[in-house]
């Protein structure tokens, strides 16, 4: 009789979705989805999540928690959709490359320091105010797009069935359209925490290359240190002593 506690394996559908998830990408996909589905089917409490959790004039009166809890927290669908989408596609390469410690780093920290300059730009420009902001974890993951590419560089990555484009030149046009729709929309301050995700992104794989360049010298040096080098050749008798 099959064992009531074994859990019965995923659909084969599944595996092809299943198979590019790391455990931090899974964690921070569901993580978002139970946000977004109980801010959308929990009407009564949308208003205080709105209010508290979202990035909103809240921030400025002493609710500090919402440049971190505002990663988590998107009002439409659409916002919703291609956070998860691009954390599947790219997020588990990243994490599978760099390991889940500097995915989770680069993730919270670049989206915390964009929504922080969300809020100080918006403080500027609406003299003291500023809008509820939805961004979610757009700007995380624009950092983590900036990641992808500085670590593949030009290899190709699959964008679609058998279409393939370079995975930094793809990534600098969706970087560049983000950019774009900010200018168009007129908001300074998305413009400015996506110009902050980028450059945290840059500076956090610059130094994870430095110092992978380090571990991979000291190593070397290390293994060169457990040899000693010992002339070749006959080895000479020593010289005879002398009886005085």
């Amino acid at each position: 009789m099959p064992d009531p506690r074994r859990r019965p394996p995923p659909p084969a559908w599944t595996q092809p979705i299943l198979a590019r998830l790391t455990p931090t990408v899974r964690n921070i996909i569901i993580a978002i989805t139970l946000a977004y589905f109980f801010f959308v089917l929990a009407p009564p409490a949308a208003p205080f999540i709105a209010a508290h959790l979202f990035l909103g004039p809240g921030v400025l009166h002493g609710e500090v928690w919402q440049v971190a809890t505002a990663l988590l927290f998107h009002d439409r669908f659409t916002g919703w959709f291609f956070s998860v989408i691009g954390l599947w596609w790219v997020g588990a390469f990243v994490e599978r490359t760099r390991g889940p410690r500097f995915f989770l780093g680069l993730f919270a920290g670049a989206g915390i320091a964009a929504n922080v300059v969300a809020a100080a730009v918006s403080f500027l420009l609406f003299r003291g105010e500023m809008p509820v902001r939805s961004d979610g974890a757009g700007f995380a993951l624009s950092a983590t797009f900036v990641a992808f590419a500085r670590i593949y560089g030009a290899r190709p990555a699959q964008i679609w069935g058998a279409f393939s484009m370079r995975a930094d030149i793809f990534t600098w046009i969706l970087i560049g359209f983000s950019l774009l729709l900010a200018l168009v929309n007129r908001d300074g301050a998305g413009f400015a925490a996506e110009l902050t995700a980028i450059a945290v992104a840059l500076g956090a794989t610059g130094a994870m290359k430095d110092l992978l360049a380090y571990r991979d010298r000291s190593s070397r040096a290390a293994q060169r240190s457990r040899y000693r080098v010992i002339d070749g050749g006959k080895r000479k008798p020593p010289p005879p002593t002398t009886l005085n």
